[in-house]
């Protein structure tokens, strides 16, 4: 562990739990489009698939009537089959006759945009569509509640007597029992959102509660790769993923503008409740495309339930490399003349604490170009390791994947809390574990033997001899073993696949829903991707000779890598898997 003092450490409160959004469409019942024609189409915006990407110009083509039913069905329909989203059926608005109406629920959980049913080939009577949020999207949060004066974690293991006439007259012992303790002095503010009635009523009411006993969290932001996740959004973007960071992984990312306009954009949702009231820096890495792609624009803005979106003037300040920073007004910065083969740092903070009538979350924004109202398909840009802080000044980039920490279930032992000066108390808490304690949030290794290391040549063609582990065609020289690694070699499109496997059925690993850590290396490659058909969507993996580590939300119960293409060669030698517990 890097804790060094006590000083360093918050106590975290976990204030609301991990939900997708739930959207509310309305569609007048009778003929709500003014010139129906079959099959004409209709528009959807910011669209918003399992895993957290959002889509643009989404094509919709009614094939029924011209009624609210019909129109509310095919929106439906598209929304569940093609984009991970859950509907409850069409039915009349109790509260407005003449809508029919149906709710939506987004596959991934987090804070997104609200969906937009706009017209197509196919144009709306004024009035005619209606889109209500029911429930925000929003992401697991712990909020610090006190800052520690002091902390203390034990962690005991008992022993067993195992000594018998045949231990020589030495006392022999085995692995008994484990426990954990934990406890902490803080100072505690009473004006928080959490307040103190919280952690006594966790000892009253005699729930588990998570604790954790870890460094500092200073990266608000809580993925390494600047893509993908729910609280990660592009607009007329094409993303080229698993390129090499700055510091030697493959978490950067190329954003493409797809066609000429305005607004063509990357941006992270922050939860409100991590920077209200606050001052924000944001720092992230940046390199050039090209001599001509050098350039790039920033927004800091505020999403409100009840007003405009909010933008918050910022400064610009460039941390290391090259190119200029300047603005282009208050609020939008920029940076140009970015080096095509080294990176560049810059911090982006707000001038004045974050604050606004109902806010919901902060976007923070990259629009490749310089100018973020007038873009083409020649503007790109590559960035990587974003940070935001609660801070004015940007520290060394934390990898929000490797903080250190132990974390468990515990019960609420004792809660003291004194009368302090002005708004603040004194409180001391203590803490038994109810469960095993983790170390940075990874739980047990779920495969097994994690080494591609066995091997059965019969007839000319290899078998792994891995336990649990099978590829889809174990009778192909393609596949199978080679040295020291597990080999997919193919040259056709069917179906070759490494499964999690047992006896005559898949192997069940993990539970739907879940996250996990993914960690394997590449021994060699050849050419041709692999997918990870466990995770939403089928994400490519990155395969570059070397190690590599992800994180992705099950979408089934066994562990799955698929080849991608009508050709390839790549070997894996290695490889693990975890859950992560948040």
């Amino acid at each position: 562990m890097a804790i060094q003092n006590a000083s360093d450490l918050l106590v975290y409160k976990k204030t609301s739990p991990a939900r997708a959004q739930v959207t509310r469409i309305k569609v007048k019942s009778s003929t709500p489009i003014k010139d129906f024609t079959l099959n004409n189409n209709i528009i959807l915006n910011n669209v918003t698939d399992a895993s957290g990407d959002i889509s643009d110009g989404v094509v919709d083509a009614l094939s029924g009537i011209n009624t609210g039913f019909s129109v509310c069905s095919s929106i439906s329909a598209i929304l569940t089959g093609t984009y991970g989203y859950t509907a409850t059926a069409v039915v009349n608005d109790p509260s407005d006759a003449s809508f029919k109406k149906f709710d939506v629920t987004n596959g991934a959980n987090g804070p997104v945009p609200t969906l937009e049913v706009l017209s197509g080939t196919n144009e709306f009577k004024s009035g005619a569509v209606e889109i209500v949020v029911i429930t925000s999207g929003q992401s697991l949060v712990y909020q610090p509640i006190a800052f520690s004066t002091s902390a203390s974690l034990g962690v005991s293991k008992d022993l067993r007597d195992i000594t018998t006439k045949d231990s020589q007259g030495w006392q022999e012992n085995a692995k008994g029992l484990g426990s954990f303790e934990l406890s902490t002095d803080a100072l505690w503010d009473v004006n928080n959102a959490v307040g103190v009635e919280s952690a006594t009523e966790d000892l009253i009411v005699g729930d588990s509660v998570d604790v954790k006993f870890s460094d500092r969290v200073r990266n608000l932001i809580d993925t390494e790769e600047v893509y993908g996740s729910s609280e990660w959004s592009v607009s007329n973007v094409t993303i080229t993923k698993h390129l090499q960071d700055p510091f030697g992984q493959f978490t950067a990312a190329q954003f493409d503008v797809d066609s000429s306009g305005g607004y063509r954009r990357n941006q992270y949702y922050l939860p409100i409740n991590l920077v209200e009231s606050k001052k924000i820096s944001w720092s992230l890495y940046l390199k050039a495309v090209s001599v001509s792609a050098n350039s790039c624009q920033f927004r800091i803005q505020g999403d409100s339930a009840v007003q405009a979106d909010l933008d918050f003037t910022t400064s610009i300040e460039k941390i290391s490399g090259d190119g200029t920073v300047s603005s282009t007004n208050t609020l939008i910065k920029k940076v140009t003349g970015l080096s095509t083969t080294s990176w560049t740092r810059v911090q982006i903070t707000t001038d004045s604490v974050i604050s606004g009538t109902d806010l919901r979350d902060v976007r923070i924004i990259t629009y490749p170009g310089d100018s973020f109202s007038s873009q083409t398909t020649a503007d790109k840009i590559i960035t990587a390791s974003w940070q935001v802080e609660t801070s004015t000044d940007a520290s060394d980039y934390q990898n929000p994947t490797e903080v250190d920490c132990y974390q468990g279930k515990a019960f609420v032992n004792s809660v003291s809390v004194d009368a302090g000066v002005e708004d603040n108390a004194t409180y001391s808490a203590s803490f038994t574990g109810t469960s095993e304690i983790f170390i940075n949030g990874l739980g047990h290794e779920l495969l097994g033997d994690n080494y591609f290391d066995g091997v059965e040549t019969t007839g000319g063609l290899n078998k792994l001899l891995i336990p649990n582990w099978k590829f889809s065609n174990e009778n192909s020289n393609a596949l199978g073993y080679f040295p020291s690694a597990a080999r997919f070699k193919w040259a056709s499109s069917a179906d070759t696949f490494l499964v999690s496997y047992t006896g005559s059925a898949n192997l069940d690993v993990m539970v739907v829903g879940k996250e996990y850590e993914l960690t394997y290396t590449i021994s060699a490659y050849v050419s041709g991707e692999l997918t990870l058909n466990s995770a939403t969507n089928n994400p490519t993996i990155p395969l570059i000779v070397g190690s590599h580590t992800i994180r992705f939300t099950s979408d089934q119960a066994y562990l799955m890598i698929a080849k991608s293409g009508t050709s390839g060669e790549i070997h894996i030698s290695y490889i693990s898997l975890k859950e992560v517990f948040s």
